[in-house]
């Protein structure tokens, strides 16, 4: 991994509550608030610009304009939700440029897993620890804001983005520079 070892291990102890938090608000009601995406902003900001020479801090930036492109263009086709869009770019100033092949197989492999997760918990009398969960129901379209037409159960990928940023960042704190 080429993150800065103290950049990530500061990040993880400030992103993961908010993860948590994300996870948590995306499963119950399938929304992840402005709020805690500026949040997870700030703590970039923050342990950035404490721990990451300029130049690299600066050019994370470009990461965020690159997922936020191709995720509001998958927004548009209704692929994915808009908070998903914020946060996935959110997330993407956390990784250096030299890891982004990297995350992208952490990305894909957490989002897989938090969906087999997800449809195995729904699926399963584990269901009964949170029976009122957004994430359970199976709803009928109504409006062209949704993601997907017709009958559909969205999965919620704010749970696979967050587990993404933390995996990336607990390994960042393991096998950084």
């Amino acid at each position: 991994m080429q993150v800065s070892a103290t950049f990530a291990l500061w990040s993880l102890i400030f992103a993961l509550p908010l993860c948590v938090y994300i996870f948590w608000m995306d499963m119950k009601h399938k929304r992840i608030s402005n709020l805690s995406v500026w949040a997870l902003f700030a703590v970039f900001v923050a342990v950035g610009l404490l721990t990451l020479p300029l130049t690299e801090f600066a050019w994370r930036f470009a990461n965020y304009a690159v997922v936020f492109a191709v995720l509001i263009l998958m927004w548009m086709l209704r692929q994915v939700g808009a908070g998903d869009v914020k946060m996935a770019a959110v997330a993407a100033l956390f990784v250096s440029v030299a890891d982004a092949r990297a995350m992208l197989f952490i990305t894909f492999g957490s989002i897989l897993a938090a969906t087999v997760a997800t449809l195995i918990v729904r699926n399963s009398p584990l269901r009964r620890l949170a029976p009122d969960w957004a994430a359970w129901r199976i709803k009928a379209s109504e409006n062209d804001i949704n993601v997907g037409t017709g009958d559909q159960m969205t999965l919620p990928m704010g749970t696979g983005i967050g587990l993404a940023l933390c995996t990336y960042l607990v390994l960042g704190t393991l096998y950084g520079i």
